[in-house]
């Protein structure tokens, strides 16, 4: 490894063409800059060079052009993956143990694998090569950030537990007369508790994960292609209001019931 180590995790960005285009263009920029301070005889060894690799419909492509890579990025279904890659021939025979190198990595399916890496033994390079593409990340960052916290989990687990809780009340209230045994009502609610709590894990996986697609850490636009997120965005959002809205009122119903109940005793 170089002396100077720089990266980061890459977190809420939306990416167009055009995005990926300025990308390009800043580790061409980076890449020009090393290779201004290096001689002929040394142009073997420490000379830069910038290449691409995207995955696409479960297959992946190393490119040596941005064309290229738009192309690919243009014709796919779904992308999954796109590296931007600044190497030298030292790092590559190296295989990074040594020398220069700058990896950006967007990742669409792996939310938590999308960094920025830049290294060198050049301070200087390595500090103005991170903040070139941190300023053009900046350009492409969207807002899923708000929708992607620990609150968001929470929110999601005490909604699901006060509406199992709701549930399985009413579900007892309608089986416990169908019981021929004594504490009826208890023994059908605690059962319908059980059986929500054991499912109430997958449930739980299934609407994170559907939140993750309606906002996700990384994303790939493409003209004429994007509709269905914004699709899924709406709908996601819409069913988790009614959700809302559902547990809200039957929580207040169902206050008003013990406090009415308990009113009427004292009466």
């Amino acid at each position: 490894m170089a002396h100077f180590l720089r990266d980061q995790q890459v977190t809420n960005l939306s990416a167009t063409e055009d995005n990926l285009a300025q990308l390009s263009s800043t580790f061409m920029e980076r890449a020009a800059m090393l290779n201004s301070n290096v001689s002929d005889d040394a142009r073997l060894d420490k000379g830069a060079f910038v290449t691409y690799i995207i995955r696409f419909d479960n297959k992946g492509y190393r490119v040596f052009s941005l064309d290229d890579l738009l192309r690919y990025f243009a014709e796919a279904k779904t992308v999954e993956r796109v590296l931007f890659t600044l190497e030298t021939g030292e790092s590559l025979r190296s295989n990074r143990q040594i020398g220069t190198f700058m990896e950006l990595r967007l990742d669409e399916r792996e939310p938590n694998s999308s960094f920025l890496t830049v290294t060198s033994d050049d301070k200087d390079w390595v500090d103005a090569s991170f903040s070139a593409v941190q300023d053009t990340l900046a350009k492409s960052r969207n807002r899923n950030g708000w929708v992607r916290t620990a609150w968001t989990v929470f929110a999601v687990q005490l909604i699901g537990v006060t509406l199992g809780f709701l549930l399985s009340l009413w579900a007892a209230a309608k089986i416990a007369p169908r019981l021929a045994i004594e504490n009826a009502l208890i023994f059908s609610f605690l059962f319908v508790l059980l059986i929500f709590s054991n499912t109430w894990t997958f449930i739980n996986q299934l609407i994170l994960r559907l939140m993750n697609m309606a906002f996700p850490n990384i994303k790939f636009f493409r003209r004429g292609k994007e509709r269905l997120n914004w699709l899924l965005q709406a709908v996601v959002g819409g069913i988790v209001a009614a959700v809302v809205l559902y547990v809200f009122d039957q929580s207040a119903s169902f206050v008003l019931q013990i406090l009415s109940g308990v009113l009427r005793k004292d009466a």
